[in-house]
């Protein structure tokens, strides 16, 4: 008897008994969907923080600081103006820019009854690119308007909107802004970005009204450091930040900012420090190791059932054979093989077990599509979290393997009664009544 044959066979007998075979593939069922649930929320969880955190900065930006185990970041490895301008041209053509911060100041401008919270942040450059924002109208803070001390600044069009009231060319405007530390700012528009919901996650200001919340106002990083009286010796940043051209190896680049920062920067800093070079990217890896430990650890926890629902099919399995002894003996007596029998028992209970694999994973695909659309339902209700992309990602490699491993319960479960209906003696088979 051929394999389809046996299928043929197994097929009818789970229709002759609707009931019983549903009920024995509960088990499976429930396993597999609990699996496949959890594994479809924690891909799509997965999912959600990659292209999240992808929008919000990208993923191909690096920061390269001193580090010593006694006062963690080394603030004596100062990155110049200078310094950024060297590793420019040292790495051009693999480095697309290298940009720090600092300076945050925050203030309340106020005009005509109107009024914008916002932080005051210098800039070196490339404001615009590190934060993946798009610049709508003029240009961005550059390295010639901190070399020149230029007073001039990019702005939200959050800003514009509630600050200037819709301006439509702001461009060249006077701001002249006193901010919580009394530091008095003038400073004309040179630009305007598109402000990002995105950026309110990464200030805490997630469930903050539209019109309060606090965008960047950019100033050249020579002025923020002017208007709070920075030392020369102390003027520059601790942490350099860069982004890599497209194409270039990631780790060659890195190994070779280490040494490059290692050979022009060791005398400024402590014996003792290193260089340490960190990525969002590695950063997304170590979330995502996270998350898959915890989706793995839950899942096996869910499988268990799976052993539950082998046992029932065993069950169910050596009630058949006792059912269809007699049959069983009719077939020996005609010359059917103990591997024929065997056989015949045992693609009944990998069928079994698959159908309710099948099944389980449906189940298991509904729930989970169904809560992540739910969650981006809430989602996109609430207006500042609405830049959420919240992503709907079943789990191909967690399907293929429920379904296998359902199948391999059959095989498991289903070799004892399958021998024992093979090894029954035709004499005693044909007696049962």
């Amino acid at each position: 008897m051929n394999f389809s044959e046996n299928l043929r066979l197994a097929w009818s007998c789970v229709k002759s008994n609707k009931m019983r075979s549903i009920l024995t593939m509960l088990g499976i069922i429930i396993g597999i969907s609990a699996v496949i649930t959890i594994s479809t929320i924690g891909s799509s969880l997965r999912d959600t923080i990659q292209k999240t955190f992808s929008d919000l900065t990208g993923t191909n930006q690096l920061a390269v600081y001193w580090y010593s185990m006694d006062y963690g970041i080394d603030t004596d490895g100062v990155f110049t103006i200078e310094d950024l301008e060297n590793y420019e041209r040292a790495f051009k053509g693999l480095v697309s820019t290298a940009f720090f911060y600092g300076g945050s100041d925050s203030a309340t401008y106020e005009e005509d009854g109107r009024k914008a919270n916002i932080n005051i942040v210098g800039s070196i450059q490339s404001y615009a690119v590190a934060n993946n924002v798009e610049i709508l109208m003029g240009r961005d803070i550059t390295i010639q308007d901190n070399k020149d001390n230029r007073k001039v600044c990019l702005v939200s069009d959050h800003f514009v909107k509630y600050g200037l009231g819709n301006m439509k060319n702001p461009i060249g405007k006077r701001l002249e802004i006193t901010t919580k530390s009394d530091n008095v700012i003038s400073v004309y528009i040179i630009g305007v970005y598109k402000h990002k919901q995105s950026q309110l996650i990464s200030m805490g200001q997630a469930s903050t009204k539209e019109e309060d919340s606090t965008t960047d106002l950019v100033i050249p990083m020579q002025y923020a450091w002017e208007i709070t009286d920075t030392p020369v010796e102390e003027q520059g940043s601790p942490i350099l930040y860069f982004m890599n051209e497209p194409g270039a190896d990631m780790d060659i680049l890195k190994e070779n900012t280490k040494s490059y920062v290692r050979r022009t920067m060791s005398n400024r800093v402590d014996p003792k420090s290193t260089v340490r070079i960190e990525s969002l990217e590695e950063q997304l890896k170590s979330i995502n190791t996270v998350l898959n430990v915890i989706t793995a650890a839950i899942s096996v926890i869910a499988a268990i059932s799976l052993i539950v629902g082998g046992i029932g099919v065993m069950n169910i399995m050596l009630v058949s054979v006792v059912e269809r002894t007699k049959e069983i003996g009719i077939r020996k007596a005609l010359g059917a093989k103990n591997k024929v029998i065997e056989m015949q028992f045992l693609v009944e209970a990998v069928l079994i077990c698959a159908i309710g694999g099948i099944l389980g994973i449906l189940l298991g695909l509904f729930n989970g599509v169904l809560i992540s659309v739910i969650v981006k339902m809430i989602v996109q209700s609430h207006e500042t979290l609405s830049m959420l992309t919240v992503s709907v990602s079943p789990p191909i490699m967690a399907i293929i393997v429920s379904f296998l491993f359902s199948s391999l319960v059959g095989v498991v479960f289903g070799l004892y009664p399958a021998r024992r209906a093979a090894r029954l003696s035709p004499i005693d088979a044909l007696r049962y009544e």
